[in-house]
């Protein structure tokens, strides 16, 4: 199965080929839609996979650091990453996910809780 390559969702026939834009030494890319496919391209043209952050995005990454600092020190400072198990991977991925989305529905006007 392929996935998309913008969101992670079963690719459903849309695709890019940077060898038509005259980068031969990179593969084709797949996507789930033509929105997906056209951030990818808008992305591929602006020369980087980075997105421009807003002023609450920022703020909620910057929110992470503290439970990502508590998660680390509790695995072991010492320890590298590539020492990690899986299940401490996925835990750290949990701890990150879960603090940008409680800063994110925290700052937003949006979000009625």
């Amino acid at each position: 199965m392929t996935w998309c390559a913008i969101c992670l969702r079963k690719e459903r026939g849309f695709g890019f080929s940077p060898r038509m834009t005259g980068y031969r030494d990179l593969p084709d890319v797949k996507f789930c839609s033509m929105s997906c496919l056209n951030l990818y391209a808008a992305l591929f043209r602006k020369g980087n996979g980075m997105v421009d952050l807003t002023d609450l995005e920022r703020a909620s990454i910057q929110s992470c650091l503290k439970p990502l600092g508590e998660c680390v020190a509790e695995i072991g400072m010492d320890k590298p990453l590539s020492a990690y198990s899986k299940e401490q991977v996925l835990t750290l991925i949990e701890v990150i996910v879960t603090a940008y989305q409680d800063a994110m529905r925290k700052g937003s006007p949006e979000v009625p809780f």
